[in-house]
């Protein structure tokens, strides 16, 4: 039966890797002079180094002849895999570049409908422009979620984040927005000024993206000691609102939201007759991303995007 030889397994922790580089240089010139000259190194200095590596390698590596060194037989085979370890560890410890006009990557970005309506327009502009071969895939964000970045399912999540968030998460506020109550042109309030009564008496359509019953107006409403109708609930900010037409209903959304649809949809916008906190966007990220070439350059382009949403108020 034949003996398969097994190679030797290094233990790098006895290695000066310094050495390896000196030994590059030294194959390529095959002179010890040369080689301190690169190196910057005195003549004995590079002798005592080529010494340190003949005896690592078991190997005289150099050989003297007429006019100079040659390399030995194993020299020459290490010289093209130890260029090659060589460049592979240069590469290490360069940073990453990130070219928009030729990068062919994918970001995931987790949002809500009302971010996407919202900052979509101004976003893939700029990405169709300045990165025409960059895909943009949306996935959908339960309200106040972050797990999707936290499990590397989305680059970004986009929207009102948590109070409290884990240290590894990094967040950017983009801009406010605050809520306004939404009827359609034949609502029987719509010559009216909506009162508290009147809000609380007509039913209302409401967003519902977790498994909280009711939403962030409810929690106010109750904080005042009020509950109001709901009679329709949707995880869909711009979808609900074909619910309003030929109705009495009544939706409270985001005004960003509201405003590019209410001519086609026939509503009209009445304030809330209660005061509501605005409602801060911000986009957020795991910080691991933080110093990612091509995750900033994707975070710049929404901040410009949402900074021309903010120059709409």
């Amino acid at each position: 039966m034949a003996i398969i030889p097994t190679m030797q397994q290094v233990n790098l922790n006895e290695i000066d890797l310094n050495l390896l580089v000196a030994l590059d240089v030294l194959l390529d010139e095959c002179h010890v002079t040369r080689s301190a000259n690169r190196l910057n190194l005195s003549q004995p200095a590079m002798s005592r180094t080529l010494t340190r590596l003949r005896v690592a390698f078991d190997d005289p590596l150099l050989v003297r002849v007429v006019g100079g060194y040659e390399r030995t037989t194993r020299a020459d085979a290490l010289q093209e895999p130890l260029r090659q370890a060589l460049d592979q560890v240069r590469l290490t410890f360069e940073r990453p570049e990130f070219d928009p006009a030729t990068s062919t990557e994918t970001f995931r970005i987790s949002t809500l409908d009302y971010t996407e309506v919202v900052i979509s327009p101004a976003f893939m502009e700029r990405i169709t422009r300045y990165a025409p071969e960059v895909q943009i895939e949306i996935a959908r964000r339960s309200i106040y979620s972050i797990e999707e970045v936290l499990d590397g399912h989305a680059d970004i999540s986009l929207g009102v984040m948590p109070k409290s968030l884990p240290k590894h998460c990094v967040v950017q506020p983009l801009f406010e927005d605050r809520y306004v109550c939404l009827m359609h042109k034949s609502h029987p309030l719509v010559n009216a000024q909506l009162t508290l009564k009147d809000y609380l008496d007509y039913p209302h359509s409401i967003i519902h993206t977790g498994n909280r019953p009711g939403s962030h107006i409810d929690d106010v409403l109750e904080s005042l000691g009020h509950s109001r109708k709901i009679a329709k609930k949707s995880p869909f900010f711009a979808a609900s609102l074909f619910s309003l037409g030929r109705t009495n209903l009544l939706q409270t959304v985001p005004k960003r939201l509201a405003t590019p649809v209410l001519h086609a949809m026939d509503l009209v916008i009445r304030d809330l007759p209660f005061e509501v906190a605005p409602l801060v966007i911000s986009q957020m990220w795991h910080a691991r991303n933080t110093d990612n070439p091509s995750h900033t350059w994707l975070r710049g382009q929404l901040h410009g995007a949402a900074q021309s949403v903010a120059l709409t108020d």
